[in-house]
């Protein structure tokens, strides 16, 4: 394997044996090499790799882990265009078997997994089961907790929560070696959404994401500075700390003005304050974060721009083509898409389609809305949509 991946980038760079082999070992000693008849020595390994202008990790990978090590790069790049959880499955999918112990086939999985967050999580469980097998094998202990994190996500999402509890209490232990700051903060997040969302503590979450952001400053690492700052906008905003709020959103802006951030982040900001100017009914944002959602054109966000959709068209906004019925469409159709995301995007959802009932649209799927109701973990999300219900059946 070794001498075949020496042949192909020697092949790649045009490069003759000889131009490879002087002054290191003899030509006829590199034709064995490549031919698997024979193994260069590490000193000999090295300077081969130098002169190919590669790392002997490099020379040492399976072409196959060098092709999903780049599509796994390309995926996360911020140079790439968004992929839709569809096309990173049917892009990794020729890479699921063989099922081989290395580095890159553990991350192939893990992205798999995560593909499946809305058309079949118990099978991205599985795919999360065999990503941690393979990091656990290898001793790396970052990527096995980062798995075990997005595990946890999809346990509280399929209403397995004491599965969900007792995962994050495994993973809460001392450590004799500290965390790589990019897994401390997803599992700071971790702790924050979990006080937020599934134990209604907003003020804890706002602590840990000041945490967080803390962190960052001293590290020099800004590593889901996005998701940080978001939340804390959004967190503050509901504990009625309105300046507080504008203020991250503002550092957030001055983050985009000064530095690359994909697609996606750009997008997830634009959805906050979305939400935001959904809870101030204020016309004016919901239609600038529209506009925004709509030029972007990704399917994943239709559910997202239905909310809006609704709320711009009660409050006397005229959409080019659209109609309530149609808006209240998107948000059903995309209805996989919400139940995969958090607690308190469902419960958003099921307020604006609550909100269209109370304007005769969509009636006929209020027992849904009751049934997705009683599924809410939060008691305070719980609690405002049924208030929410109980004014719509107060007026029919």
């Amino acid at each position: 394997m070794l001498g075949e991946r020496i042949k192909q980038i020697r092949k790649q760079k045009k490069m003759t044996q000889t131009d490879v082999a002087t002054g290191i070992i003899t030509k006829s000693m590199l034709s064995m090499v490549e031919n698997g008849k024979a193994t260069p020595s590490v000193p000999a390994l090295q300077a081969i790799a130098r002169r190919l202008q590669v790392t002997v990790e490099e020379l040492m990978l399976d072409p196959r882990d060098v092709q999903m090590r780049e599509l796994i790069e390309t995926i996360r790049s911020r140079h790439t265009p968004y992929f839709s959880d569809e096309k990173i499955q049917e892009l990794l999918e020729p890479y699921l078997v063989p099922e081989t112990t290395s580095y890159w086939q553990g991350q192939v999985y893990h992205k798999y997994g995560d593909a499946l967050r809305a058309s079949d999580p118990e099978l991205g469980l599985i795919y999360y089961e065999k990503a941690e097998r393979i990091f656990q094998q290898l001793g790396r202990q970052d990527e096995q907790l980062l798995v075990q994190i997005s595990k946890v996500y999809f346990l509280f999402n399929l209403k397995r929560t004491k599965e969900a509890y007792e995962l994050i209490e495994a993973m809460d232990v001392p450590r004799e070696i500290p965390l790589a700051p990019k897994t401390y903060l997803n599992f700071q997040i971790l702790r924050a959404l979990r006080a937020s969302l599934f134990d209604d503590h907003y003020t804890e979450a706002i602590a840990l994401l000041r945490e967080g952001v803390q962190y960052m400053r001293e590290q020099d690492v800004y590593y889901h500075v996005i998701s940080f700052q978001r939340f804390l906008g959004l967190f503050l905003y509901l504990e009625g700390e309105i300046e507080q709020s504008r203020q991250e959103f503002d550092r957030l802006e001055q983050f985009f003005a000064f530095s690359e951030t994909t697609a996606v982040g750009r997008i997830e900001v634009d959805l906050t304050k979305g939400l935001i100017a959904i809870f101030e009914n204020d016309t004016n944002g919901m239609q600038m974060a529209w506009e925004r959602l709509v030029t972007v054109a990704i399917d994943d966000a239709k559910h997202y721009i239905g909310q809006l959709e609704v709320h711009l068209l009660v409050n006397g906004i005229e959409l080019p083509n659209q109609t309530l019925q149609q808006s209240v469409d998107k948000i059903w159709e995309m209805q996989d898409a919400w139940l995969a995301a958090s607690g308190f995007d469902q419960a958003m959802m099921l307020q604006t389609l609550v909100l269209a009932m109370q304007r005769g649209i969509g009636q006929e799927r209020l027992e849904d809305v009751l049934r997705l109701k009683d599924d809410l973990q939060s008691e305070r999300l719980k609690g405002d949509l049924e208030r929410e219900i109980q004014a719509l059946v107060n007026v029919q």
